[in-house]
């Protein structure tokens, strides 16, 4: 079947083989005339299954004894430095790095997973 495909440089024609893709059930199937279809003619469908809020999720939280600190990933290609309030007993979250912060007295191994201290958490934004 030949699909057409209209690019910047006008309309292409792309031979499209492709009988099923494999796709994880919350991605996108498309139909069989659409033009995305083509980036995978010839070749299977990669699909990375480490996601970035599981990454995340499995950094550990920095436990920290003051009501407020900073977040900075360091170096010049870090993000700018941040100050985060910490009197919830939730914590908080940088904005920038998904980096967790939470006061030592709201803590709970449980509840919030694996910690280090905020001395640790300096010592690797500066290496």
């Amino acid at each position: 079947m030949v699909s057409p495909v209209r690019g910047k440089a006008g309309v292409h024609s792309v031979r499209t083989a492709i009988s099923h893709l494999q796709l994880l059930p919350e991605q996108k199937i498309w139909s069989k005339e659409d033009y995305r279809r083509f980036r995978f003619v010839g070749r299977e469908k990669l699909v990375n299954p480490s996601f970035a809020v599981n990454i995340i999720a499995e950094d550990p939280v920095v436990v920290v004894d003051s009501n407020h600190v900073f977040s900075n990933s360091g170096g010049a290609l870090g993000h700018p430095k941040v100050y985060i309030n910490l009197d919830k007993p939730e914590g908080g979250v940088c904005g920038y790095s998904g980096k967790k912060f939470i006061q030592a007295k709201f803590y709970n191994t449980n509840q919030h997973g694996p910690s280090i201290s905020y001395e640790e958490y300096l010592k690797q934004i500066q290496h």
